[in-house]
């Protein structure tokens, strides 16, 4: 056996030790405590909730910003329905805040806790990332919508935005719920993306989109964006939504080349998203002449999503 060989057996055996059961990822996981929330962002959306001039359509607008706040929206008024006769999940961030109602989403924000709460990770605080972790997550939300756009499919409900914010929810659920494993993949460092997944099952048991998917599912969220979420990294096997989860790889990875790479120690690989699955899967039939269309939209697209994203938060 080489060397290399019986040291990368050595430190995947290290990292296996602690892993979970799944019967033990599943009870954790479901006494995950209240999803923490931006301050900025928390902030904001106090100061419109108690200003007599603001609309929902603002209100709603601002709790897009945040993949913990629209996820315990959409929550809470699932709940609501969550036995009826009714099939139907509402994936819409304003249609839920105008279904609940002002205080409601009042008494939501007064119980949520700031991301300052969940930072104390064992490391210096101030050099955590938690910024790029919400930068990255709306700037896939924006460029799934964007990518969906430029392949002429549209959603009408919103899930499209809510699936691109919610991709990496896993993390935070495995920084609040499993501190020391998170605290022990902080410490790795990713050759890609690939990578970064199967180091992640090797410590904690399930990746993040794994865990991300069945919080969403235990809270909810509806079925296509929960199998989106589930499937980001690995399109090609969602059997029910290979297009949104697609769209999703694609938008992840071009975030993370606008230079909001969230908070993995991962390598930015210029152009990769051409050669990821979600790419083949919605444009890999495309002639040359289309390819070449594509490709300048995509640039235009960048560059104005670029501006946003640094001038945001």
């Amino acid at each position: 056996m080489k060397k290399d060989d019986s040291e990368n057996n050595r430190q995947k055996s290290e990292r296996t030790e602690k892993r979970l059961s799944d019967f033990l990822l599943i009870e954790r996981i479901n006494q995950c405590p209240k999803l923490a929330s931006l301050k900025s962002i928390n902030e904001t959306l106090s100061e419109l909730l108690d200003s007599e001039d603001s609309f929902v359509s603002q209100i709603a607008e601002v709790i897009r910003l945040d993949p913990s706040l629209t996820t315990r929206v959409l929550d809470l008024v699932n709940s609501i329905f969550f036995g009826s006769k009714s099939n139907q999940k509402i994936s819409g961030v304003e249609e839920a805040s105008i279904f609940l109602g002002l205080n409601r989403i009042k008494e939501l924000l007064s119980a949520t806790p700031v991301i300052e709460e969940i930072t104390d990770l064992g490391k210096n605080v101030s050099s955590f990332p938690w910024i790029n972790f919400w930068k990255h997550s709306i700037g896939t939300a924006i460029l799934t919508r964007e990518i969906l756009s430029l392949a002429e499919i549209q959603y009408e409900d919103e899930s499209d935005y809510v699936a691109g914010l919610l991709h990496n929810l896993g993390k935070l659920i495995l920084a609040i719920t499993f501190p020391d494993l998170f605290r022990q993949l902080n410490k790795e460092s990713f050759k890609n993306s690939t990578h970064a997944i199967e180091i992640e099952k090797e410590i904690v048991g399930w990746d993040h989109a794994k865990i991300g998917a069945y919080y969403l599912w235990n809270h909810h969220i509806s079925d296509d964006v929960v199998e989106a979420v589930h499937w980001h990294n690995n399109p090609k096997e969602s059997n029910d939504e290979p297009i949104l989860s697609s769209a999703i790889q694609i938008a992840d990875l071009l975030t993370c080349q606008l230079g909001v790479p969230g908070i993995e120690n991962c390598p930015v690989i210029k152009n990769a998203y051409l050669y990821s699955d979600g790419w083949d899967i919605l444009f890999g039939k495309k002639s040359e002449e289309e390819m070449n269309s594509l490709k300048e939209n995509l640039e235009h697209t960048l560059e104005r999503v670029s501006r946003t994203l640094h001038g945001i938060i």
